[in-house]
């Protein structure tokens, strides 16, 4: 009888669509290699669709055996029905309280996802068109605005790679990555969950601002452009910078090879405010994964579990997703020339998470979801930067998880 023939298999469910040929091809067989009786298959789904569709199969007992965990409020959804298992400190041994917090409970005693991978925020610019004007990466806002108007005027090309077709990029790669810098970064952030400061403060004002000044050097279409256009336009060659993050290297690199139009990234950090200023970066616990509490095989899927807690799975996890960076205790090495400028960054920065995915989501309706609202509204200059903030606090004061 061969293995196969007996093998359980698992699915895991995930929004990294984008990632799926680097599980299938090179991930899960690195496991199955070692485990022969188990089989895994990998189950993406389009990332805006992915946390209503996991929630209804959760809630039908159809969803798959081992979960990928969105941070902080993310998966308290998941966690207060009970559909994940509790991860015991064995499994968690090799991760430190701070790497297990975005799964954690709130009062630190249960941990339901392994911590897995870490992003980074900052710029893409492409070098080519860079060297062709003789322009240099900013460090300050004014910089940065000056550079993109420069790249607006040298032709056909579009300075600022950015759509709000989606929405999200808005929030999660512009206010929430480039915003720090002005809010004073972490304090700020617990200022808010403290109440000690408001959404109409100045410096959440002055990021609203920065937003605000940027459609000028967008797509005339950009209304309707979505992330995958965007994506496309500047791996292509067809625009100057590219705001997003790490998560992106190895997709822009494979869009441009497909294409057959080969592109010389660089990256740079999120400019401040004024020259000298300190500076602030997003470091976002991107993904954990879990185990569903209903899957028919809760052995196996440990087993998984174990193995993406070891050092094999930390230093493969690095070499095959480019710019996800582990978030385990082995140390690894960092091959990738564009992730090792991203590292320097945490020597030269103070560390933020996401200003609203910790407990400032936790209000209704979503933080998230009127920050979407807000912060496209911004872009498009449709409303103003105080109307934001004054909107984006209305819904704050609401939130009774909150002193």
């Amino acid at each position: 009888m061969s293995s196969t023939s007996w093998a359980q298999d698992l699915v895991i469910e995930s929004w990294r669509k984008d990632d799926e040929i680097f599980w299938e091809k090179v991930l899960i067989p690195a496991f199955e290699r070692k485990h022969p009786g188990i089989r895994l298959s990998f189950r993406g789904e389009e990332p805006l669709s992915y946390d209503a569709l996991l929630d209804a199969r959760l809630t039908t007992r159809r969803a798959g055996d081992l979960i990928f965990c969105r941070p902080f409020d993310g998966h308290v959804r998941m966690r207060s029905k009970g559909h994940l298992l509790p991860l015991n400190e064995q499994e968690l041994r090799n991760f430190n309280p701070k790497a297990r917090q975005a799964w954690t409970s709130d009062d630190g005693k249960t941990t339901f996802c392994l911590p897995v991978a870490y992003v980074m925020h900052g710029l893409f610019y492409n070098k080519k068109i860079f060297k062709d004007l003789n322009l240099q990466p900013p460090v300050t806002v004014d910089e940065l605005l000056l550079l993109l108007k420069r790249i607006g005027a040298a032709g056909n090309i579009t300075p600022l790679a950015l759509g709000t077709a989606d929405m999200w990029e808005s929030t999660q790669v512009v206010f929430t990555g480039m915003g720090p810098n002005f809010w004073g970064g972490e304090k700020g952030r617990q200022d808010l969950i403290k109440r000690t400061a408001k959404f109409t403060d100045r410096g959440f004002v002055k990021a609203w601002e920065m937003m605000a000044k940027l459609k000028p050097h967008m797509h005339p279409k950009q209304n309707s452009l979505s992330n995958s256009d965007i994506q496309q336009m500047f791996a292509t060659g067809l625009a100057g910078i590219y705001p997003s993050g790490s998560w992106d290297i190895d997709y822009l690199r494979n869009t441009s090879f497909i294409h057959h139009k080969p592109i010389d990234m660089g990256v740079f950090k999120p400019p401040v405010e004024k020259a000298g200023q300190t500076c602030h970066i997003s470091i976002h616990p991107d993904f954990g994964i879990g185990v569903n509490k209903n899957s028919p095989n809760p052995e196996a899927a440990l087993k998984f579990i174990a193995w993406l807690g070891s050092a094999e799975f930390a230093q493969l996890l690095t070499d095959t997703l480019v710019g996800f960076f582990s978030l385990s205790n082995h140390p690894v090495k960092v091959r990738d020339p564009l992730s090792q400028e991203m590292l320097k960054w945490r020597q030269e920065c103070r560390e933020t998470i996401r200003l609203n995915s910790h407990k400032i989501n936790r209000v209704w309706p979503s933080m998230e979801e009127e920050l979407w609202y807000a912060n496209v509204k911004v872009i498009n200059q449709e409303i103003s930067p105080d109307q934001a903030a004054r909107h984006i606090q209305d819904v704050h004061e609401k939130n009774s998880y909150l002193p």
